[in-house]
């Protein structure tokens, strides 16, 4: 018997419909959430007194951004979203960034994927995943279902990989940005093998960016 294919997180959190053909605003918005992504990959390095001048340097000598409301405007947002108290210990230094994950789950599906931010404490683990896509949701409620999939299958992954530990998943969309954490019991009918999931073990799966 063939194994069954992996299902990749990423591929499955694809949008079911298309967005609409982007707008100026739209494309400034991707063009944002890109820069923010940047920055929160630097940035949870560098002590907190020093974040705002180097990502203003970044922005300015990297990234070629020259009108200083516009800096000033990112790095408030990017500042402000690594130093919530709520999400501070995702960006702590001692969490992983682009961190690799492979598991095969109860009803046997093979996740393999990578997480953007994960956090690994003897009781928990803590991961967020990064969206950089032209839209933000109004609210959690409003999180399209593919990312809903998409996270369900790696806190699956996760629980197999670090069994006894809650696994505590987010959301975070740089367009915003908005950050959601995400109950447990909004993910569990999205979870591999749920009957309402839509993607069979087997069904093709590539990765796709987020």
């Amino acid at each position: 018997l063939r194994p069954p294919r992996p299902l990749v997180p990423s591929a499955i959190g694809e949008d079911d419909a298309p967005d609409p053909p982007p707008s100026p605003a739209m494309r400034q918005a991707a063009e944002r959430g890109k820069l923010l992504h940047s920055l929160f990959e630097r940035l949870p390095e560098v002590a907190p007194a020093d974040r705002a001048a180097l990502a203003d340097a970044w922005l300015e000598r990297s990234a070629g951004i020259a009108d200083a409301a516009v800096r000033r405007e990112l790095v408030a947002n990017a500042c402000a979203i690594i130093s919530d108290p709520d999400f501070a210990g995702i960006f702590a230094p001692d969490a992983l960034a682009e961190a690799p994950i492979a598991a095969v789950t109860a009803d046997g599906s093979v996740i393999t994927g990578t997480v953007d931010r994960l956090l690994v404490t003897p009781e928990r683990i803590r991961f967020v995943d990064f969206k950089t896509g032209r839209n933000a949701p109004a609210g959690p409620d409003s999180i399209p279902a593919p990312h809903l999939r998409q996270m369900a299958a790696y806190v699956a992954a996760l629980e197999v990989i670090f069994p006894g530990r809650k696994v505590e998943a987010a959301l975070l969309y740089t367009a915003g940005p908005a950050l959601f954490a995400l109950d447990r019991s909004r993910l569990e009918p999205h979870m591999p093998g749920a009957e309402t999931a839509p993607h069979p073990i087997g069904a093709p799966a590539a990765p796709i960016a987020s």
